[in-house]
């Protein structure tokens, strides 16, 4: 199961992508159990590679996926 945040600029900064994307972490691991939860994160997005390590994802490793270079982040309960 992915975790997928998107805000526009002006928005940035105000803690909603953390909120959002803990929520949903959350949700996946304790409510669905999934055994894992992941987030696709362009190699070159800095600010979304810092939510998802807030939100306790650490980097697995990089793949390609559509076309470009993606860096997977994964969590798992704790």
């Amino acid at each position: 199961m992915e975790i997928g945040y998107l805000f526009v600029r002006q928005e940035w900064g105000n803690g909603y992508a953390t909120e959002a994307a803990l929520a949903c972490k959350n949700y996946g691991l304790e409510q669905m159990n999934n055994k894992k939860m992941i987030s696709l994160i362009d190699i070159n997005n800095k600010p979304s590679a810092k939510v998802a390590e807030r939100i306790g994802m650490k980097y697995v490793h990089t793949i390609n996926k559509w076309g470009k270079e993606l860096h997977l982040y994964a969590s798992s309960p704790s």
